[in-house]
C-alpha cells in the first residue's frame, strides 16, 4: 500500500559480488521507501493540512473505535488508541466513540457508549464463519 500510495519501488537489485549480476531482487522496506520519496521529492509527505481531513473524521470513529472494540472484547486493551480517541474527540468538540453508524447497527453502540458484550466471541465467531448477523 505504502508503494502505491507513495510511488515508489517495492523492491531493489541485489548486486552480486562476484559478477555484479544484479537480477535478484529483495523488498526494501518502508523507511528505505520513504527515504526515495523524501530524495526524489515524489510526494508531499506533511501529512494532512485541512482539519476536516478524512484521515481524522473517518479513520477515528470508523478505524480505531473498532480497534478499541476488538482490543476489549478480546481482553487486550488498545489503551492509546481509545486515549488518542478521547484527545480528538476533546480537540473536535465531538464523540468519535459513538459516531460509527455501521458499529451501532451492530450493537457495539448503544446509549452512546460502546458496548462491547453486545457478543460473546464465541457468538463473533460463529456469525463470521456462517456470514450471518444475528440481531439480538
Amino acid at each position: 500500500h505504502f508503494s502505491w500510495s507513495f510511488h515508489v519501488p517495492l523492491e531493489t537489485p541485489i548486486e552480486n559480488d562476484q559478477d555484479g549480476d544484479s537480477s535478484s531482487m529483495r523488498s526494501l522496506t518502508v523507511s528505505e521507501m520513504n527515504q526515495q520519496m523524501h530524495y526524489y521529492k515524489k510526494n508531499d509527505v506533511l501529512g494532512p493540512t485541512d482539519p476536516e481531513s478524512r484521515y481524522v473524521m473517518e479513520d477515528v470513529p470508523y478505524g480505531l473505535v473498532l480497534t478499541v472494540i476488538l482490543g476489549r472484547l478480546l481482553n487486550c486493551p488498545a489503551s492509546l488508541h481509545e486515549s488518542g480517541i478521547h484527545i480528538l474527540s476533546a480537540m473536535y468538540g465531538r464523540d468519535f466513540l459513538v459516531e460509527n453508524e455501521l458499529l451501532r447497527g451492530l450493537g457495539l453502540i448503544d446509549d452512546d457508549d460502546l458496548n462491547v458484550n453486545a457478543y460473546s466471541l464465541q457468538e463473533w465467531k460463529e456469525m463470521a464463519r456462517s456470514g450471518y448477523f444475528r440481531e439480538r
